[in-house]
């Protein structure tokens, strides 16, 4: 799993170090609180495409060419995003990077699933754990290194460390990936010779018809849909409240460090109590805390409620990844990962947008509010979907 974990640390990092510094490249080139939902709604948008049309490549044995790309188009949206001078150069950066994570997460969750989903939860707790300790590294490295140089000095070193990495890639041993050709050509040879996909561009939207893959992807949504927020406001947010950038930078490094060590553990308990019953014990906690955001203040407290926030979260984020893998049959993996990954970013990427304005208009206890009030509907929507499916997918193979 090693190359496939330091694959996905690299596009944490690559995330995590503009976080930090959004708001410094708003003053220093004068674009508005709603060119942020603009850069925002770009990654998200480019996500969405990946997961839809691109993930389901990963099942018919294209896991390596999606990795290898996924860490080749983020770098390039890096390198972009630190010569760009203009909104609409750091949008198509944005949408750069986004395209490649969207394109490499299915792939890899596809990988280190395969051959052993009874400890899928586990192998995704892990996998989460290697995305979020780059997203972790990513702030700290932009803060300390713009405050040291510039604000493009950070997105350069990152933007060459993936490109790297991407050579890297092309060449490296993955033995997995024999593991998932196998496993496909099994697949489809228990099917009749027919996938259970298909093979149109269009044929992963044919598992949002079954309940427990819908009801998986809002579930996935219900955590993930704050991330709009997070990513268009959160710099914005802590400046507005007069954090510094270093500090903005240190809390958003603290909030994954619980997710970073504990996720691991999260997903063996969605394996050991079963994924939708782990999502809902995270996610009543982590409504609650979202709601408080737009009622406090001071960016310590802010950053503490974050914390208390993250420990549910290294539960939820491998739980519904978990929900999903086994809503669908070993050869559906990529694409039902894809649809999710999709999902997730309709949502976020609806959340950058009208977040800055709702917080520009009515500021952020209604904000906050407004946006823990949709993570209720969509928690209770896909709970009721999901068991309208009438059960996991792998439970009805066996």
């Amino acid at each position: 799993m090693a190359p496939v974990l330091i694959g996905a640390a690299s596009l944490g990092m690559g995330v995590g170090v503009i976080f930090p510094l959004l708001a410094e490249f708003q003053d220093r080139y004068g674009f508005s609180d709603r060119g942020l939902g603009m850069l925002s709604a770009a990654s998200f948008g480019a996500a969405l495409v990946a997961g839809l049309f691109l993930a389901r490549l990963a099942d018919h044995g294209h896991a390596r060419l999606l990795m290898v790309g996924g860490v080749a188009l983020s770098a390039a949206g890096l390198l972009w995003f630190s010569v760009g001078t203009e909104l609409w150069q750091f949008t198509t950066a944005r949408l750069l990077e986004g395209l490649g994570y969207g394109v490499f997460l299915p792939a890899a969750r596809k990988i280190v699933t395969t051959g052993d989903q009874a400890q899928g939860g586990a192998r995704l707790g892990r996998l989460t754990s290697a995305e979020l300790a780059g997203f972790l590294a990513g702030p700290v490295i932009g803060s300390l290194l713009s405050e040291a140089f510039d604000l493009w000095v950070p997105l350069v070193v990152i933007g060459v460390v993936q490109a790297g990495l991407a050579v890297w890639l092309v060449s490296v041993r993955l033995p997995e990936l024999t593991v998932v050709a196998d496993a496909e050509r099994g697949g489809n040879q228990a099917d009749g010779g027919n996938q259970a996909v298909g093979g149109s561009m269009f044929s992963s939207f044919r598992l949002l018809r079954r309940g427990s893959v819908s009801g998986a992807a809002l579930l996935s949504l219900t955590i993930f849909l704050p991330v709009g927020v997070y990513d268009a406001l959160w710099s914005r947010y802590l400046t507005d409240q007069g954090a510094s950038t270093l500090f903005i930078g240190i809390g958003l490094s603290l909030y994954s460090i619980p997710i970073v060590v504990l996720a691991p553990t999260g997903g063996r308990l969605a394996d050991r109590l079963g994924p939708v019953r782990a999502t809902t014990f995270a996610v009543c906690c982590i409504i609650p805390a979202t709601f408080v955001y737009g009622l406090v203040a001071a960016p310590v407290l802010i950053t503490l409620v974050g914390l208390v926030e993250s420990l549910p979260q290294s539960v939820a984020t491998p739980a519904v990844q978990t929900a999903m893998l086994r809503a669908c049959r070993p050869e559906e993996v990529a694409a039902g990962q894809g649809v999710a990954h999709a999902v997730n970013q309709v949502g976020a990427g609806t959340a950058a947008l009208l977040g800055p304005i709702i917080y520009g208009a009515a500021g952020a206890t209604v904000l906050f509010g407004t946006l823990s009030a949709a993570m209720v509907v969509l928690f209770l929507a896909g709970l009721a979907l999901h068991r309208r499916g009438g059960g996991d997918a792998i439970a009805t193979l066996s």
